[in-house]
């Protein structure tokens, strides 16, 4: 099992409704890209690092479930593209359970 990590920072004058529309964006991906075993996202807390970000964890069977999900419509012409928008940097990263 592969699981996905990624930690979006806003950019500083992202309002609250874009953040919101933005976090409901992430966690439909769950129902709308086939291989997605489990899809947790929200607001991090800000109690160590950034209090202006969104981070989600996804999990996967195969790291070619993984690659459908990378190269998936929405996730490439959606939710990429709300990123690039609104997240001023984040990281992502993989390792297998």
């Amino acid at each position: 099992m592969l699981r996905h990590i990624f930690i979006g920072t806003f950019k500083a004058d992202i309002s609250g409704a874009i953040k919101s529309k933005v976090l409901v964006d992430l966690r439909a991906m769950r129902r709308k890209i086939p291989g997605i075993i489990s899809l947790d996202a929200n607001f991090s807390t800000g109690w160590v690092g950034s209090e202006n970000s969104v981070v989600m964890t996804v999990d996967f069977a195969t790291k070619e479930d993984f690659d459908n999900y990378m190269a998936h419509p929405y996730h490439v012409d959606h939710v990429a593209k709300l990123g690039e928008a609104y997240i001023a940097s984040y990281v992502a990263a993989q390792f297998e359970l």
